[in-house]
Protein backbone atom coordinates (compact mmCIF):
# COMPACT_ATOMS: atom_id res chain seq x y z
CA UNK A 1 0.00 0.00 0.00
CA UNK A 2 1.30 3.41 -0.94
CA UNK A 3 2.10 5.64 2.04
CA UNK A 4 -0.26 8.53 2.57
CA UNK A 5 1.33 11.92 2.08
CA UNK A 6 0.98 14.91 4.41
CA UNK A 7 -1.37 16.82 2.11
CA UNK A 8 -3.81 13.92 1.81
CA UNK A 9 -3.88 13.36 5.58
CA UNK A 10 -4.31 17.05 6.33
CA UNK A 11 -7.14 17.35 3.79
CA UNK A 12 -8.81 14.42 5.55
CA UNK A 13 -8.38 16.11 8.93
CA UNK A 14 -9.93 19.33 7.55
CA UNK A 15 -12.89 17.37 6.18
CA UNK A 16 -13.48 15.72 9.56
CA UNK A 17 -13.20 19.05 11.37
CA UNK A 18 -15.72 20.54 8.90
CA UNK A 19 -18.13 17.68 9.59
CA UNK A 20 -17.64 18.13 13.34
CA UNK A 21 -18.45 21.84 13.03
CA UNK A 22 -21.61 21.03 11.07
CA UNK A 23 -22.72 18.53 13.71
CA UNK A 24 -21.86 20.96 16.52
CA UNK A 25 -23.89 23.72 14.91
CA UNK A 26 -26.90 21.43 14.64
CA UNK A 27 -26.48 20.27 18.24
CA UNK A 28 -26.38 23.86 19.48
CA UNK A 29 -29.45 24.84 17.44
CA UNK A 30 -31.52 21.86 18.56
CA UNK A 31 -30.59 21.66 22.23
CA UNK A 32 -32.68 23.32 24.90
CA UNK A 33 -30.28 22.30 27.68
CA UNK A 34 -28.05 25.24 28.68
CA UNK A 35 -25.28 22.92 29.90
CA UNK A 36 -25.23 20.96 26.66
CA UNK A 37 -25.21 24.13 24.59
CA UNK A 38 -22.30 25.45 26.65
CA UNK A 39 -20.24 22.28 26.22
CA UNK A 40 -20.87 22.11 22.48
CA UNK A 41 -20.13 25.82 22.07
CA UNK A 42 -16.80 25.41 23.86
CA UNK A 43 -15.97 22.36 21.76
CA UNK A 44 -16.85 24.27 18.58
CA UNK A 45 -14.44 27.02 19.55
CA UNK A 46 -11.63 24.53 19.99
CA UNK A 47 -12.51 22.81 16.72
CA UNK A 48 -12.40 26.13 14.88
CA UNK A 49 -8.97 26.85 16.37
CA UNK A 50 -7.65 23.43 15.28
CA UNK A 51 -9.12 23.87 11.82
CA UNK A 52 -7.34 27.19 11.39
CA UNK A 53 -4.04 25.71 12.62
CA UNK A 54 -4.26 22.91 10.04
CA UNK A 55 -5.24 25.36 7.30
CA UNK A 56 -2.39 27.72 8.22
CA UNK A 57 0.14 24.87 8.16
CA UNK A 58 -1.12 23.74 4.77
CA UNK A 59 -1.12 27.27 3.39
CA UNK A 60 2.37 28.01 4.70
CA UNK A 61 3.66 24.82 3.05
CA UNK A 62 1.99 25.37 -0.33
CA UNK A 63 -0.69 22.70 0.17
CA UNK A 64 -3.68 25.07 0.33
CA UNK A 65 -3.35 27.99 -2.06
CA UNK A 66 -5.73 30.89 -1.51
CA UNK A 67 -6.44 33.99 -3.51
CA UNK A 68 -5.52 37.25 -1.83
CA UNK A 69 -8.55 39.50 -1.52
CA UNK A 70 -8.29 43.25 -1.44
CA UNK A 71 -10.05 45.56 1.00
CA UNK A 72 -12.58 46.53 -1.70
CA UNK A 73 -13.80 42.94 -2.07
CA UNK A 74 -13.97 42.50 1.68
CA UNK A 75 -15.98 45.71 2.07
CA UNK A 76 -18.46 44.50 -0.59
CA UNK A 77 -19.10 41.34 1.42
CA UNK A 78 -19.45 43.30 4.67
CA UNK A 79 -21.89 45.71 3.02
CA UNK A 80 -23.95 42.85 1.58
CA UNK A 81 -24.10 41.21 5.01
CA UNK A 82 -25.13 44.47 6.65
CA UNK A 83 -27.92 44.93 4.08
CA UNK A 84 -29.24 41.46 4.92
CA UNK A 85 -29.18 42.27 8.65
CA UNK A 86 -31.20 45.45 8.17
CA UNK A 87 -33.96 43.58 6.30
CA UNK A 88 -34.98 41.66 9.45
Amino acid sequence: MKALNDKFMLQDILAHLRDLMTASGLAIMHSNCPNMRSVVTTTSGRTTKHQFEVFQYMHDNGMYPVQNVGITEIQKVVNAHNRMDTKK
